[in-house]
């Protein structure tokens, strides 16, 4: 079945998504403007991600993020350090692996790191085209490590939406009086932190109704006026509750 479109309509999950479910094998190709991204795939598994442009020589990586020096380098491969990419990153990386100078694990770990990397750059984007090109392979010479896609696709929506609420200016905690209504606010469920609500508030909420004032909601716990007050001023704060009016 053909993949491709416009990342407006298709969010890039969904679209991750339905490759891991077809374990599909191939290449999905991201465009906006200049920028260009290849994620090859294997048996619905991201095997491997290349940005357009960029230096694609591994070892430089490996060393720019401290899992290598230049000296273990040279003194695996026999040949100065910037001359690196005359070497297919696989022959490198076997030589690397076999000398333990790096482990799988370690190898394992960057490859993730990087998936991720690119994943929230990709997210962040408000638009851009993407296509899905069935059987193509990653190029021979390349490392590839299959990476479950379900799980970068949730940690890097996570680490998204943590970013974002980090971002957000903290909202003001405004006193509220006896008198006014609350309801609850349209919040969409697919963007934005998740809310942690304490046992307190939870009770709060299963009074309200968008019609019944907060004095009204203090008779029908029966807590303490300044208790209840509190505590729809902290849950008006962080997004759950709106001021929908005043009772006469």
């Amino acid at each position: 079945m053909p993949l491709a479109g416009n990342l407006r309509q298709f969010a890039l999950a969904d679209v991750l998504r339905v490759i891991e479910s077809g374990q599909r094998t191939g290449r999905l190709k991201l465009q906006r403007g200049e920028r260009r991204a290849f994620v090859y795939f294997a048996g619905g598994q991201w095997v491997l991600a290349e940005r357009v442009g960029a230096n694609l020589v591994l070892a430089h990586h490996l060393e720019r993020v401290g899992l290598i020096t230049p000296e273990h380098f040279e003194a695996v491969m026999g040949i100065p350090f910037v001359q690196a990419g005359s070497i297919p990153d696989a022959q490198a990386m076997r030589a690397l692996l076999t000398s333990r100078v790096l482990t799988q694990d370690q190898l394992r770990a960057f490859a993730e790191s990087d998936a991720l990397d690119l994943l929230g750059q990709v997210l962040a984007w408000p638009d851009g085209d993407f296509t899905f090109e069935d059987s193509v392979t990653a190029p021979q010479g390349r490392i590839s490590v299959p990476l479950p896609v379900g799980l970068l696709v949730s940690h890097a929506l996570r680490a998204t939406r943590t970013t974002r609420a980090a971002a957000a200016p903290p909202r003001e905690v405004v006193p509220l009086a006896p008198e006014m209504v609350l309801d609850f606010s349209d919040i969409d469920p697919n963007g934005g932190a998740a809310v942690q609500l304490t046992r307190d508030q939870w009770r709060l909420l299963t009074a309200v109704d968008g019609q019944l004032p907060l004095w009204g909601i203090v008779r029908r716990l029966q807590a303490p006026e300044h208790i209840i007050l509190r505590l729809a001023a902290e849950l008006v704060a962080n997004g759950t509750l709106v001021v929908v009016g005043r009772a006469s």
